[in-house]
C-alpha cells in the first residue's frame, strides 16, 4: 500500500509560520514506579515556552505490594502539578505492563482528542518541546502519509551532513516525545495486534534498509523470545506496512534520563548507551522542515544480504535456525550474500543447539 500526497496542499517549510490551533493537543503521560524521574519530567514541563493545556496521566497498577507506595508518590506529584497544568489522572486497577498501558493510554486519549503528544516518565523536554510538537502536528495534519512527528533524533551516521533542514523524513518511529493523530492511530489498529505482530510475516521478510535493519534485529528477538514485548517495534512495522513516513528532528528536543535506573524496563545496568542522547540539545528551537515527503536516497536504498548479515552478526546473542537461514538464502540470492548468511548460521550454531536442547526452539 502506498499513501498519496494531496498535491493541492503546499508542504510546510517553516514551523514559525505555522499557526497554533485554539485547542492544543494534550500530553499523554505514562508513569509507574519512578517518582524520582517523574519529578524531573514535570519540572521541565513547567518551563515550556508554550504552556500545555492538558495532561492525561496514565498510572499503571502495582505488580506487587512494594510498588504501591511508589505509585502513590507519582500520583501525589501529578496531583500537585495540577496547579501548574491541568492533570487528569487515570489509575489502572491492575498491572497492564508498559506496552499495554501505553497502547491503552493512546487509544483512550484518541477517543476524545484528534491529536496527542506522548511522553514517558523518563523523558525530559527542553523548553521549546511542546511548542514545536504542537506546530508539527498542525503542519502535517492534512498530509495523510505522515504517521507521526517526534522530538527524538536518531539517524544513520553521516546523514546530518546531507540534510540542511532541522527535520527529516524517516521510516523509523521514535516514541521518545511522539506526536500523532487519531485517524493514523486507528488506521494501524494497534489494540488488536498480538504480541510481536509482524504484517510482513517473519523478521527476514521485512524489507531491509539502513533504517529498517534495526527493526529487523529487534523483531528477531520478539519472535524468538516468548517473554518480550515492544509496542514501538510493532507500531513501526504496522506503519511501514501501510507506507507511512515520520517527521524526525536532526537534534533531539528531549533527553532520556532512565538509562541505568534500577526500575527501568530495559538498560537497567551499566552506562548510558552512546547512541541514546547523542543528538540531544536542551536549548534547541528547531524550525526548517523537509521540502519533500520522499526519503533521501541513503534511507530508501535496499540493503544487500552482505550488509544485513554483517548487521546481524554484530549482535553477539543472535542466532539463526535452519529455517531462518534457508529463507534468507532464498531472499538474498547473490553468492556473497549467501556465504555471509551461512557463516552467520555456523558461527552461532552452538547457541541454536543449546536452545534446541532447552526446548526454546519451536
Amino acid at each position: 500500500m502506498r499513501l498519496t500526497i494531496n498535491q493541492s496542499l503546499p508542504l510546510p517549510l517553516d514551523l514559525n509560520n505555522i499557526s497554533l490551533p485554539e485547542k492544543l493537543p494534550p500530553i499523554v503521560l505514562v508513569a509507574f514506579i519512578r517518582p524520582d524521574l517523574l519529578k524531573q519530567v514535570l519540572a521541565d514541563l513547567a518551563k515550556q515556552t508554550l504552556c500545555p493545556q492538558q495532561i492525561l496521566a496514565f498510572i499503571d497498577g502495582a505488580r506487587q505490594a512494594k510498588d504501591q507506595p511508589l505509585i502513590e508518590e507519582c500520583i501525589e506529584l501529578l496531583t500537585e502539578f495540577h496547579h501548574t497544568v491541568p492533570v487528569e489522572i487515570v489509575k489502572r486497577a491492575h498491572n497492564l505492563g508498559c506496552d499495554l498501558n501505553a497502547v491503552g493510554a493512546l487509544t483512550e486519549a484518541f477517543s476524545s482528542y484528534p491529536a496527542v503528544i506522548y511522553l514517558e516518565d523518563d523523558i525530559v523536554a527542553n523548553p521549546y518541546f511542546y511548542d514545536r510538537m504542537c506546530r508539527l502536528l498542525e503542519a502535517y495534519r492534512d498530509f495523510p502519509p505522515v504517521f507521526s512527528v517526534t522530538a527524538y533524533a536518531n539517524f544513520p551516521s553521516g546523514l546530518n551532513q546531507l540534510i540542511s533542514e532541522n527535520f527529516m523524513v524517516s521510516k523509523r518511529v521514535f516514541a521518545y516525545g511522539l506526536g500523532t493523530w487519531a485517524d493514523r492511530w486507528k488506521a494501524i489498529d494497534m489494540t488488536n495486534y498480538k504480541r510481536g505482530h509482524n504484517p510482513f510475516g517473519h523478521f527476514y521478510d521485512i524489507p531491509a534498509t539502513i533504517q529498517t535493519k534495526y527493526t529487523i534485529l529487534n523483531q528477531f528477538f520478539l519472535e524468538k523470545e516468548t517473554n518480550l514485548h515492544d509496542w514501538v517495534i510493532t507500531m513501526t512495522l504496522a506503519s511501514l506496512d501501510k507506507g507511512y513516513v515520520h517527521i524526525t528532528p536532526m537534534v533531539s528536543l528531549i533527553q532520556n534520563i532512565g538509562f541505568g535506573h534500577p526500575r527501568a524496563k530495559t538498560y537497567k545496568t551499566g552506562a548510558e548507551p552512546a547512541w541514546a542522547n547523542a543528538h540531544s540539545d536542551l536549548s534547541a528551537c528547531l524550525n526548517t522542515l523537509p521540502p519533500s515527503l520522499e526519503l533521501t536516497e541513503t534511507l530508501a536504498a535496499p540493503l544487500d544480504g552482505v550488509e544485513l548479515a554483517k548487521h546481524l552478526q554484530a549482535c553477539d546473542c543472535l542466532w539463526l535456525n535452519p529455517s531462518d537461514t534457508w529463507q534468507l538464502l532464498r531472499r538474498y540470492k547473490g553468492w556473497r550474500s549467501r556465504i555471509a548468511f551461512l557463516k552467520l548460521f555456523f558461527s552461532r550454531f552452538l547457541i541454536y543447539v543449546r536452545r534446541l536442547r532447552a526446548g526454546l526452539v519451536a
